[in-house]
């Protein structure tokens, strides 16, 4: 009396839709799960498509001539520190003129002198470098005309000590001031005035170079490198001694003791009166980098020990 109804099941393949009939529960399972597959096989193709394009279509920026700022930074710190410049700067140590070193921008008279009336540091203190210059003396101006600095110093410069501190702290001047090649001789005024003399004792101060104050040198005064200086293989020596026959011995010095190079020159005049040297040591072995000590020195001629040494610590590059 009733026909067996028919059941249509609705499933859709890509963009047609197909009714299935007459399937049991199973089949009917079955065939959602291989169009379900499909579907999501057809999605996934089809965004997979759309991104590929997407990439492709994309603007590209060159970016090879930008610098990072993080670049920049390091590359402008690195030239700054590059440029540093070490010059010498006389103190006094047991009574001698001690020569120190000091980082400057720019390596001239002004920035000498300035760091002399800076003092001595702490550390430098402590080893028994002093400064006979009285606090609070400043530059006020420093002229080189010829092979002579006119230098000017404010009134504190004169004020205090006796002779002793007021010869050292003229020799002190003095010698920074000539450690430039380009000076010989130096004249100090006192806040814009021309005088001849400073202290009780009337100490010229006009005219003067460092043969004035010999009594302030060590007999062994090494002018270049300064301590601390980095160097090349190539080491120049240069200074002022009163040695026996103008001998001037040298050692190159590692960190355990060993002599890694030694050698000899001679000043320009000795046994009783000063002299000059300037000298080139050989080019040091390639594998010396790193700290060393410069020993300069000469030879007893009573028992061929060394004696009037200056030692120098060093950085090899």
């Amino acid at each position: 009396m009733f026909q067996k109804l028919r059941t249509f099941v609705p499933v859709i393949f890509g963009r047609k839709v197909v009714f299935l009939r007459g399937m049991k529960p199973s089949r009917l399972v079955l065939v959602f799960s291989l169009v379900l597959s499909s579907a999501l096989s057809s999605c996934g193709s089809q965004t997979n498509s759309s991104a590929s394009t997407s990439v492709e279509t994309l603007p590209v920026t060159d970016t090879s001539d930008v610098v990072p700022s993080s670049t920049i930074t390091s590359s402008t710190t690195s030239i700054a520190v590059s440029t540093q410049k070490t010059i010498g700067v006389y103190f006094t140590k047991n009574e001698l003129m001690s020569v120190v070193g000091r980082l400057v921008e720019t390596p001239n008279i002004e920035e000498a002198l300035h760091s002399l009336l800076l003092g001595p540091t702490d550390i430098e203190n402590q080893d028994g470098v002093t400064s006979f210059i009285p606090k609070g003396t400043q530059l006020l101006s420093a002229e080189i005309s010829g092979s002579t600095a006119t230098i000017d110093l404010s009134h504190e410069f004169t004020t205090g000590g006796g002779s002793l501190s007021m010869m050292g702290r003229i020799a002190e001047v003095v010698y920074t001031a000539t450690s430039f090649s380009e000076v010989e001789r130096v004249t100090i005024r006192i806040d814009g005035v021309s005088v001849e003399q400073i202290g009780g004792e009337g100490i010229d101060v006009s005219d003067i170079g460092r043969s004035d104050f010999a009594d302030f040198s060590p007999l062994i005064l090494v002018d270049s490198p300064v301590p601390h200086q980095i160097v090349s293989h190539d080491i120049r020596i240069k200074g002022m001694s009163n040695t026996y026959e103008a001998g001037i011995n040298y050692q190159v010095i590692s960190t355990d003791g060993t002599v890694i190079f030694e050698g000899y020159t001679m000043a320009s005049s000795g046994t009783g009166t000063w002299g000059t040297f300037d000298h080139v040591i050989e080019t040091l072995p390639a594998s010396v980098i790193g700290d060393v000590v410069l020993k300069v020195f000469e030879y007893s001629p009573k028992d061929s020990e060394p004696i009037n040494a200056m030692f120098i610590p060093l950085t090899v590059e």
